[in-house]
């Protein structure tokens, strides 16, 4: 997969995994306008949502455009997403505490992201790791992203994703 043919790129993977900075790079690689979902989910960052079909609509537009770059992992907002991209990326790494970490270590740099807020996506993260409230009616993102194995490329470390972008000339 050459991506430097790819205009329409979707990121996936849990919060603290390196989304927003992989989309960055690839962004600054290509200048190709970057979003993220939670832009889309949030009204407050972490604290108050957006209407749920409003956010659907709203994300949906993006993706008719001819070039975007889309990271996150809320299933109804990436959906529209996983269709039109060109490239899926997910980011997938097995440790938790490395999550907890890079989620803490960014909510220090963003402004917009209150202790209540992190807090929040905190619980939120170790719930979801140990399905504790979620799984019934959201399904897994392996699940949703099979269908689209095509032109799909999972990364297991920050180093094969540096690896990779260190690749692209």
């Amino acid at each position: 997969m050459d991506i430097k043919n790819y205009k329409k790129i979707l990121i996936l993977g849990d919060s603290g995994r390196g989304k927003t900075t992989f989309a960055k790079n690839l962004s600054e690689k290509f200048s190709i306008p970057t979003y993220d979902t939670d832009d889309f989910f949030w009204k407050v960052k972490y604290t108050i949502p957006n209407n749920r079909e409003e956010s659907v609509i709203d994300i949906n537009e993006i993706y008719q455009n001819s070039e975007w770059i889309m990271s996150g992992s809320t299933r109804r907002l990436i959906i529209g997403g996983l269709e039109g991209a060109d490239i899926v990326f997910v980011l997938k790494f097995r440790n938790i505490f490395f999550q907890y970490y890079y989620i803490i270590k960014r909510s220090l740099f963003r402004s917009e992201e209150k202790l209540v807020g992190l807090w929040n996506l905190l619980a939120h993260v170790t719930k979801k790791k140990y399905k504790k409230g979620y799984g019934s009616h959201t399904p897994p993102l392996e699940e949703i992203v099979n269908e689209y194995k095509k032109k799909v490329i999972v990364f297991h470390s920050f180093k094969e994703i540096n690896k990779y972008l260190e690749s692209i000339n």
